[in-house]
This record gives structure tokens, C-alpha cells and sequence, in this order.
């Protein structure tokens, strides 16, 4: 008979498995009859953080760089924004993320047409849109901090693009159009 528990052998004590969080992956929302309506407020103290980590979890394993909560079917004006900042060495890139909460552009400038706009609610459509190099925008972060900061380039159009969803616009709204 084989004795396991032998006194001079020590047996590693059993380590509590912890299973990783569930990631959250919702299908994104190709209907534009809900993507054109606008969203509602959210409301101080209301709790949106389940909404903001399925937006993560959700763009996590999509090709983008935004998404709204009506792309995920909550009508909530809620964004999430990660843009890639640089690569290091090895080829991983940082990200710049924001969370736009209840968002709204209050300056703009410098007109420009966008080539090639794309969205995770059309994929396979690009549209060559209107957008704006400058924009000041008001926002709550995720922890309910009123922000205005100005930004400009790729920031202000990943921006636009979200807080048009926020509005119920989608990137056929905003379709370049000769002066």
C-alpha cells in the first residue's frame, strides 16, 4: 500500500480558485430605426458601471475604436473610446480610454471630410463623412466627474462619432456633402 501523506513529504495546500470575471460580449446593434433614436440621460447615482464594462468587453474583441450603449442595446447616453496612442518594441500597442457619460460638443472647428468612416453597427460601409479637427466636449468620466477638454485629430472624430450616438445620429447623418 502506497502511503501519500507521508511526514517527510509536504503536500502543497489546496490554493482557492478563483474563476476569472465572466466577460460580458454583447451582439452589436445593426437596426437604424433604434440606432437613430436618441438615447436618455443618465441620472446622478444611477449605477452604470455593468453597462461600461460591457462596452469593454464588447469593443475588446471588435475592430474599433468606440462604442456607444445603444450599439449594445441599452438607451442610455453612455461611450467608451479607446484609441491606440503607440507601439512599443514588441509590437503591443497603448491605448488612450475614455468614458463619455451624458456627452455634449460645445465648440467646434476646422471642417474637414473624413474618407472612409467606419462603424461597428455597418460593417463593410464606409461612408465619407463631415467632422471637425477641434472640439471642446462636456462629458461625465466613469466616475461621475464632470470633464471639459478640448481635443483635436483622431481624439475629436472618435468623439464625434460617439456622441452622435449618444444624439441617434449615425455616420449617414453626418455624409460629406460639397459646399
Amino acid at each position: 500500500m502506497l502511503n501519500f501523506f507521508k511526514k517527510d513529504k509536504k503536500t502543497p495546500e489546496p490554493k482557492e480558485v478563483i474563476p476569472e470575471r465572466i466577460k460580458q460580449i454583447k451582439p452589436i446593434v445593426t437596426n437604424l430605426v433604434e440606432l437613430r433614436k436618441p438615447c436618455v440621460p443618465v441620472e446622478k447615482g444611477e449605477d452604470v458601471s455593468q453597462i461600461i464594462q460591457e462596452l469593454k468587453d464588447t469593443l475588446e474583441t471588435k475592430r474599433g475604436w468606440g462604442l456607444s450603449a445603444n450599439q449594445i442595446g441599452y438607451n442610455k447616453k453612455i461611450s467608451y473610446i479607446k484609441i491606440p496612442e503607440f507601439k512599443d518594441k514588441q509590437g503591443n500597442f497603448s491605448y488612450k480610454e475614455y468614458i463619455l457619460i451624458n456627452a455634449k460638443i460645445i465648440e467646434k472647428d476646422r471642417l474637414v471630410k473624413v474618407l472612409d468612416e467606419g462603424c461597428l453597427s455597418f460593417p463593410g460601409v464606409p461612408v465619407h463623412t463631415q467632422r471637425y479637427v477641434f472640439i471642446t466636449i462636456e462629458y461625465l468620466n466613469e466616475k461621475m466627474e464632470p470633464i471639459t477638454m478640448a481635443y483635436q485629430d483622431m481624439e475629436a472624430l472618435a468623439m464625434q462619432h460617439e456622441v452622435d450616438h449618444q444624439q441617434g445620429r449615425t455616420i449617414f447623418d453626418r455624409k460629406w456633402r460639397a459646399r
